[in-house]
């Protein structure tokens, strides 16, 4: 007897936990009207967390029977900064909710094997109490902000007014008048006035090292950019300054001077072209990449020219096939073809000398009548500042083999050939590219 009521009351505990009565919420939505009611349910076939997926669901239901409309006012604050009304909704609706967490009664729980049910729900006059309160220590943080960025103008200025613009996003369903330094203002509206002020305050002033450069010739140039506060005409620290060229972007910093610096290369390219420069407000505003609902701004493009003439070449060749003076040169003439649009040949007065020394041997005979002749070919170019004397480029290659079955003077004439397009290729990929 005493085995048997050990088996049977698990077996009671069973049967009574199945047929506990169901609240009556889960079947029928309640209707109190002083309250918002939300009812989550997540099958647990589903969702691992089940009961957490549940309260996510009730508290949703609840957040969309809160209406939010976005102010008139604020509609075109955010128009004006390229936002997207639908986005600014949602992301007020998130944020509200989880500022209104701690006003909400979770009510109940029911499990059944293949589900969880949760009840919540959202007292209205809390609600609007609750509002209220938060959207008055908003406005107060946001203000604080501001003043903040005021008084100590400089990088952290921007951030500050974007932490203002977030904090009183929750609170757009109207407006929120204010009095900053004696006058009136609708506080959506100062804030994108500060964020535009902000920027136009900053003055981005670039020179260049060199104004006028020479294809190859000229390799070291330097734009300097001085980042400026046109309200008090000093310099400012901490700026990131997007620098764009032709073929390279970057972002420098301004240093303690307010200085930003960045070495140019030498230019390969025929044709005079511009340095764009102006604020990265990506890099201004790392730190909320993660917000959807950011308070942008068209940063204002500024640039130096940089003009470009092609450099003065001379060519001094020595090509030799087997020893002796080829009639015809192969390599020079495909050097000058490889640079015909980039730089003007010369004999005289030249800002560049480009040497090439190349000859061809023979290293053993032929094999046979049935087989051709070998020869093998080294060669020499280099480029040379006809000021300095300074070699900046040079290209070596040697035991290039080439063959002919007809005489060895045309298998060097091959070998000729062979090298010329390795020395283009070569010069194509380190130096007509760059």
């Amino acid at each position: 007897f005493y085995m048997y009521r050990i088996l049977f009351f698990p077996f009671l505990l069973v049967w009574f936990g199945c047929s506990a009565t169901v609240p009556d919420w889960v079947s029928v939505q309640p209707t109190d009207s002083k309250y918002w009611h939300g009812i989550g349910r997540a099958d647990k076939s589903t969702y691992a967390d089940s009961r957490e997926r549940a309260k996510e669901f009730a508290i949703h239901e609840i957040s969309s029977q809160i209406k939010v409309n976005i102010s008139s006012e604020m509609k075109t604050v955010i128009r004006e900064s390229d936002g997207s009304l639908e986005s600014a909704s949602s992301y007020v609706m998130r944020s509200r909710v989880k500022l209104l967490l701690p006003e909400l009664e979770f009510v109940g729980t029911y499990n059944t094997k293949d589900t969880y049910h949760f009840y919540a729900r959202l007292n209205k006059q809390k609600y609007r109490a609750a509002m209220a309160r938060l959207r008055e220590n908003a406005t107060e943080t946001a203000l604080g902000y501001i003043r903040d960025a005021d008084a100590n103008f400089g990088v952290h200025s921007f951030s500050m007014i974007q932490k203002a613009w977030l904090e009183i996003m929750p609170f757009t369903d109207e407006p929120i008048l204010i009095v900053y330094e004696g006058k009136r203002f609708n506080l959506y509206s100062l804030i994108k006035r500060k964020m535009e002020a902000y920027e136009d305050r900053i003055q981005l002033v670039g020179r260049l090292d060199k104004v006028r450069v020479k294809t190859f010739v000229d390799r070291e140039n330097s734009i300097q950019i001085s980042v400026m506060d046109r309200m008090n005409n000093t310099l400012v620290s901490g700026i990131p300054v997007k620098i764009k060229m032709p073929g390279k972007e970057l972002t420098v910093v301004s240093n303690r001077k307010g200085k930003v610096f960045h070495d140019i290369s030498g230019t390969s390219l025929n044709a005079s072209f511009s340095i764009n420069f102006f604020l990265d407000k990506h890099e201004l505003f790392k730190e909320f990449l993660d917000s959807v609902n950011m308070l942008s701004f068209k940063p204002k493009v500024n640039s130096v020219r940089v003009e470009v003439v092609p450099a003065k070449v001379k060519i001094v060749s020595s090509e030799k096939n087997l020893g002796r003076s080829l009639q015809n040169p192969i390599l020079t003439p495909a050097i000058k073809s490889a640079f015909s649009k980039k730089v003007e040949f010369v004999n005289q007065n030249p800002d560049m000398i480009i040497k090439i020394e190349s000859n061809t041997n023979k290293k053993s005979e032929r094999a046979g009548k049935n087989f051709p002749f070998f020869t093998y070919g080294n060669a020499s170019v280099i480029f040379q500042d006809a000021k300095t004397d300074e070699e900046f480029f040079s290209s070596h290659i040697s035991n290039v083999k080439g063959g002919d079955f007809g005489s060895q003077q045309t298998a060097g004439i091959r070998t000729y050939e062979i090298m010329a397009k390795q020395i283009v290729k070569e010069l194509d990929e380190q130096l007509l590219n760059h």
